[in-house]
This record gives C-alpha cells, structure tokens and sequence, in this order.
C-alpha cells in the first residue's frame, strides 16, 4: 500500500487538536513524554524576556548578491573557533594554533577569516584578531564577507558545545548560515578531505530520497510529525512536476517505520538525502551513562532504538540526514523548558535527565561525519520538539512549511542551495516569533486578557525553532553519483 495515497488529508485537523494545557515532546523514555501547563511556574517562564530580535541582514543585501556562491568575497566562509590567551595574536588571525586539518581548510578555502568566540563577549560578537595584533569584536548586522572587520556569511563552528555552547550557535544561525564540526583529529582530518574534494566517488543518488516515519496513534506525536512534516515532504517529491524523483520503496511509515527497514531501504536506496521522524531515546531517565550511549536515536514502530552497529553495514558517505526526533543532534547542560512544565510530569522528568547528560552531540551524528567514510551533513535537534511548534495550538494550521521548502525546494529544487542557506528560512522566522512575545509582555503589563498564554505559546515554539542545528560545514551540497 502506498502510504500517501492511504491517508488521502495528510492536513491536521481539529480531531488532532489536544487538551490545550498538555504538552506533548518527541523523546521517549518507555512512556509518552507529556507535561501539565496549569500552573502559575508555566505562565512565568512565558513572561521571562527574552533579546528582541533586529532584522536577518539578507534581506537587505543587494541584489546581485548570490548568497549560495559562498566562494564570492561579499558572501564569504569563515571558521569560528575558541579563543586563547597563549597564542600571539598575529598567530590567531591566521589560525597557526589550529590543528592541521583546520588549517588545510583555511589554506584551501582563503581568504577565510579565522573568528574567535570567548566567553566575555556580548551575546552575538565574535572576535576578529588582524596580522598586526589588533583585534576587534564584531557582530553579524555590519560589513559582511571575507574583507576587514567583516563577518562572512557562512560558519563553520570548528568546537564541541563544552567549548563553543549550543547558544552560540542557536544565536548565529539567526543571522547566518552555520554549521558546527565537533570531531576528533583523525575524524575531522577524514571530513574536511571529503569536503575539500566533494566526496569523490560517492554513490548516493539524489532521485532516490528515503523518508521513514513512526506512527503510534493519536495522540501521540508521532501521528503530529508524521501528517505536518514527513508525510507532507513525501508528498513534495512523489508530485514533482519534473518527475524527477522516484519515491517507489523510498516512503516507509508507520509499519514499515521499523529499524531493519531503514537499514535495508539505505543499502538499498544509496539516498543523497534521508529524512526520519520519530520519538528519540532519553532512556533511562536514572541512568546518565547510559542515555548519553544511546541519546536521540530514533525509535522505531516496536518503540527499538535504531542500533548504530547495525547501520554500519550501509555507506553513509556523501549523505544528507534530517533526523526529527528529540536530542537527535545532542544535548545541552540545562534545559530551556523545564519551569513550562509541572515537576511532576515525564516531560519535566527526561528534560532534567537530558540536562544531566550536560552539553554534548549525539551518537548517531557523531557516527556518520566521523566515520570511515563520512556523512556530507546532519540536521537535528538539542533537546525535545513539541506539538505547538508543528501545529499552531489555537487554530490547528500546519507551521513545517519551512522545512520542507528548506529540504525540497531549497536543497533539492533550488539548483541545490548550500545546506546553510537552505535552513535560512526557518531561522528567519525566529524574528518575528520572538517580536510576538515582545508584544505579548506589553500586553501583559496592560493586563490583555490571553497575553500571558500567548507569550508562553511564542516564546517555546521560539526557543524550539533555535535549537535545530546544522552539523558539518554550511556549504555542502546535496550529492549525485548521476
């Protein structure tokens, strides 16, 4: 049966709308993952404030800037790297304290500026050390490209989130294009030669996209991420007016959802992209060690973890992974959503668990742009996703355009846009998301009616956007073996 033609309104409806004080994550601990919002602690943490957002520089570029030509000085590449107090500063605007593989990049890819992040800097500034020793602190609403006191458009965070936090990152994205390398040498030596020769001899076939979906009913969200986003995104490709795309095999939800059909339909397949959407695993709760083992890989339709010995028997190099599942991409030291929720709930539970494993990426990234053959990029997510931020919770209008415009439209259709500038849109919303909230915490001090509501609505799906995250370099693009 073919899954898009089973379910002929893949829309939200009103029957998917739940109880409007429950909160509902996409991590799986043995239980669906839920937290009450009826309580005082819920509405203050929507009160909290948070930094009123300018608007994305690309709006105002000029015309005849093509931002997906990051080799074009006006656009630029740059690494981002921690900043150190043992190396002359002469030495640091050039990067001669980095390891070789950085430095081959830079070598390779110059002019590229070399941008400092320290923890003294305001929110939102890098430093910029010059060859004579000077040094300035710049933000991303000045010059950009690759010229003096210039920010380029393109990112590489070259740190694991111990030495660069996740909150730089969340913060950049909002004004250009990143991604983060957290590797080791040897891993990072083999990532930045596939990079630099555009992973030569890769068999990955851009026509053949694999989407993998769980569906554990309603109203669970895995029937949420399944109707809003991968069934949606299928849809994109199976109705491709250049029929480009064949998608026979290349959908399996719900029953097929399963972890030895994943692995099969990638040997099978060789996708240039793989999209899975599903719970991630936060198990158990009482066991730190343990959960960072195994910390947001996806689970199955029989509620397994996807097992990462058994996915080594297929190629993963030259491919792009959208994991949508809680912690797919790592976690981070404290929770941006723990006061939302009561404390005695399994959502307040895992997210004090998931803080415990303290900032770090997680094993299934880690595995594909470390391995033998690396992965082009992976795009997940540090901490749960909610329902709210998929469908609106007053209305029920499906909000995942973004990302399927970012994944088809921009990575598939655009003359395949560098990866950054493809998930752009989806950070662009940010802005407007976080003026909502601005505007709720007037009202609130005008005592609106529904305004404490709404700036707790604006603020999580906010929050939740951030932490969609780019790992491995900006610039890649999607693959073709041809």
């Amino acid at each position: 049966m073919n899954p898009l033609t089973a379910s002929p309104n893949t829309e939200t409806s009103r029957a998917d709308t739940d109880d409007p004080l429950v909160l509902r994550a996409n991590a799986w601990c043995g239980a669906e993952v839920v937290g009450a919002l009826n309580d005082a602690a819920s509405l203050e943490w929507g009160e909290r404030p948070e930094p009123r957002p300018r608007a994305t520089r690309d709006d105002r570029a000029p015309l005849a800037l093509d931002l997906s030509q990051w080799s074009d000085p006006r656009v630029g590449w740059g690494l981002v790297v921690p900043d150190r107090d043992d190396c002359p500063p002469a030495d640091k605007a050039i990067g001669l304290d980095l390891c070789e593989p950085l430095q081959t990049l830079l070598r390779r890819r110059a002019p590229a500026p070399v941008l400092r992040w320290r923890a003294d800097l305001p929110e939102g500034r890098l430093r910029r050390y010059a060859p004579d020793g000077s040094a300035a602190d710049l933000n991303l609403r000045g010059a950009r490209g690759t010229g003096a006191l210039a920010v380029p458009y393109y990112l590489l965070i070259a740190a694991g989130p111990t030495q660069i936090p996740w909150r730089v990152q969340y913060r950049l994205q909002t004004e250009a294009f990143v991604g983060r390398l957290d590797l080791e040498r040897n891993a990072l030596a083999r990532y930045v030669d596939a990079l630099l020769s555009d992973w030569p001899r890769s068999r990955v076939r851009r026509s053949r996209p694999l989407i993998w979906a769980t569906d554990h009913g309603h109203p669970d969200i895995t029937r949420l991420m399944r109707k809003t986003l991968a069934e949606q995104l299928a849809r994109e490709f199976a109705d491709d007016r250049e029929h480009e795309f064949e998608m026979d095999g290349g959908v399996l939800i719900e029953r097929e959802a399963t972890g030895a059909r994943l692995i099969q339909a990638l040997i099978e397949r060789d996708p240039a992209f793989v999209m899975t959407s599903s719970h991630g695993s936060t198990s158990p709760l009482d066991d730190t060690a343990a959960m960072r083992a195994t910390l947001g890989l996806p689970v199955d339709q029989a509620r397994q973890r996807l097992a990462l010995g058994e996915l080594a028997r297929w190629d993963a190099y030259g491919t792009i992974w959208y994991a949508h599942a809680c912690c797919s991409a790592g976690a981070d030291g404290a929770s941006n959503f723990s006061d939302i929720v009561a404390a005695r709930s399994t959502l307040r539970e895992t997210l004090d668990a998931i803080a415990r494993v303290g900032a770090a990426q997680a094993p299934l990234p880690s595995a594909l742009l470390g391995g033998a053959r690396p992965a082009r990029a992976f795009v997940g997510h540090v901490e749960p996703t909610f329902d709210w931020t998929l469908r609106d919770p007053i209305t029920g209008q499906r909000n995942t355009e973004s990302l399927i415009d970012a994944f088809y439209g921009g990575l598939h259709r655009t003359g395949s846009w560098p990866i950054g500038l493809a998930l752009h849109a989806h950070f662009h919303a940010i802005s407007g998301l976080l003026l909502d909230h601005a505007d709720a915490l007037q009202q609130i001090a005008a005592s609106v009616t529904g305004a404490r509501e709404r700036a707790r609505r604006t603020k999580l799906i906010a929050l939740d956007r951030l932490a969609l995250v780019l790992l491995g370099d900006p610039t890649v693009r999607l693959g073709d073996s041809g």
